[in-house]
């Protein structure tokens, strides 16, 4: 086990965000936001190959068929990443030209979940939304201003959300049969953060490893919620991670030089790069969109 990360890739972006670990392709997916670009990093070779996506991108899944599932400003798509098509699928906020979707994830019966925020500011004007079945969109929260940190724990009765600015990972009861998630309660309240809460993974042990994007650190907490260790980046603007790998055995971590000034930029060079750790402990499977 090591918590110390190693640089995987200087991938410079500008925002880089939403990393999906596909094992089929023995690859690893993230977007650059701000770039427009998906990021598409051979495990087995290193080489990193990058498709310009249509508009800003900020929510990934992988799809059952081989294909992401992605949120865009401009809607839902479908990108096959190997021969970089993209189809549109739905726009659940086509009246609101200054939101763009983030923080997509599927649950375990494979609907896709994603956030909206606005691109003017820290707002509560977005929502949460589910992907049903039939292709409609169902509208699951509102009064967001950043939605992030979802994920479904061991077991699939539970979900965890977060609106970073409320600095609070909520826990959710969720149904399986009917995607509806109740009972909403604080599970981690992470008010001593000096950044806030953004992406998130979840082990074998039921363990969950929050990135803190202004504070330069993922936070692993136990299943139970309680503060177990930190891996510390050499960047501050730390976006989200995800286990890689072909046992699922290292925690790819995303930076991003969002928000930095000049002088930041300049005292952080890996800023916008790419690490990995090994953590010692197993991740799962992502769960796919049906």
């Amino acid at each position: 086990m090591s918590l110390e990360p190693q640089l995987l890739l200087a991938a410079q972006t500008e925002l880089g965000e939403c990393p999906v670990w596909d094992p089929d392709r023995n690859t690893l997916f993230f977007v650059d936001i701000i770039g427009k670009t998906l990021h598409a990093f051979d495990w087995a070779t290193g080489k990193d190959r990058i498709l310009n996506l249509p508009a800003l991108g900020g929510g990934l899944a992988l799809a059952s068929d081989g294909r992401l599932i992605a949120g865009l400003q401009d809607g839902i798509h479908m990108i096959d990443p190997d021969s970089g098509s993209i189809e549109f699928v739905i726009d659940p906020e086509g009246t609101k030209p200054d939101h763009r979707l983030n923080e997509g994830k599927c649950d375990p019966q494979g609907r896709f979940w994603i956030g909206s925020i606005s691109t003017l500011g820290r707002f509560p004007t977005g929502c949460l939304y589910r992907l049903e079945e039939d292709g409609s969109v169902a509208q699951v929260l509102s009064e967001i201003s950043v939605p992030n940190t979802m994920a479904w724990l061991p077991g699939g009765r539970q979900m965890v959300f977060a609106d970073s600015v409320r600095k609070q990972i909520w826990r959710f009861d969720y149904d399986a049969a009917t995607g509806a998630i109740t009972n909403r309660a604080v599970f981690i309240d992470v008010g001593d953060f000096t950044g806030i809460p953004d992406g998130v993974a979840i082990d074998e042990d039921g363990g969950l490893w929050i990135v803190e994007f202004g504070g330069a650190a993922v936070h692993h907490f136990s299943a139970q919620g309680k503060p177990i260790d930190k891996i510390t980046l050499p960047a501050t603007q730390v976006t989200s991670c995800v286990f890689v790998g072909p046992e699922l055995r290292h925690l790819v971590i995303i930076t991003t030089k969002r928000l930095l000034d000049e002088g930041g930029r300049h005292a952080q060079p890996h800023a916008g790069d790419v690490f990995v750790v090994e953590p010692g402990v197993r991740g799962l499977q992502p769960y796919l969109f049906q």
